[in-house]
């Protein structure tokens, strides 16, 4: 994250863009010791995951005691993606380093993460919030290009000129992988009393019972877990 004395954020009041995913709930986490006071932003713009993904997010906000805001963006639904449509099948990954070189990803939702923070800059300043966290890292950079630093600058520049506030777009993990934001993410649930952040976590494109364990999010996750020797942990959060 770009430096942010901590003076200031003790001072201010953040917006943290969460999905319940591993980079979000750091980020949220993070937050949550950093700054004055911090209420939670989850979209449901129709995605296949959405009912897990509300029922975690919903889950940590009352263990932490956060203010909880639901946004509804029903007009993605007609969007082509397949973390969206019903008749597009979700990836299923041998390795979370595959790409697909004849194109955009299947996964790929247009202006999602766009949508998200101009939507959040509209909210935190209709209520007072200079700050907008965002779960993004440095590892899914390289194919999700709304998932960049360059990103957040240039969302930071139409701030300057779409709020009167100049609502400034943050993220802990922007620098970061995948491991360093896991190993992290242990440390600061254990030292905040968090047990089991398993439980508060979905990091699966779809929303079965338990994590399909073959979709690029979860190779991903089940990466780091394996790298961490946290198998044991997991083992009955994954379908596969």
């Amino acid at each position: 994250m770009q430096a942010l004395p901590i003076e200031l954020a003790k001072k201010s009041k953040a917006l943290v863009l969460c999905s319940s995913g591993l980079d979000s709930v750091y980020n949220l986490i993070k937050a949550k010791n950093d700054f004055l006071k911090i209420s939670v932003v989850f979209f449901d713009y129709s995605q296949k995951a959405e009912p897990q993904e509300y029922v975690h997010v919903k889950k940590l906000c009352e263990a932490l005691k956060l203010d909880f805001i639901k946004i509804d963006l029903p007009w993605y639904r007609g969007i082509h993606s397949s973390l969206l449509s019903k008749n597009l099948q979700i990836t299923k990954f041998s390795s979370v380093n595959e790409a697909d070189e004849s194109g955009k990803p299947a996964e790929w939702v247009p202006n999602r993460n766009g949508v998200f923070v101009n939507a959040a800059a509209a909210v935190a300043e209709s209520r007072g919030y200079n700050f907008i966290l965002i779960g993004i890292n440095k590892e899914e950079a390289g194919r999700y290009p709304d998932n960049t630093a360059e990103f957040m600058e240039r969302s930071n520049k139409l701030f300057e000129l779409s709020t009167l506030n100049h609502a400034r777009l943050l993220s802990y993990s922007v620098d970061m992988m995948k491991n360093d934001i896991f190993s992290e993410l242990l440390e600061l649930s254990a030292a905040m009393g968090i047990k089991n952040i398993q439980e508060y976590i979905w990091s699966c494109y779809d929303s079965y019972e338990k994590m399909c364990g073959v979709c690029e999010s979860c190779l991903r996750l089940k990466r780091v877990i394996k790298e961490h020797r946290q198998e044991s942990e997991w083992k009955d959060r994954f379908l596969r």
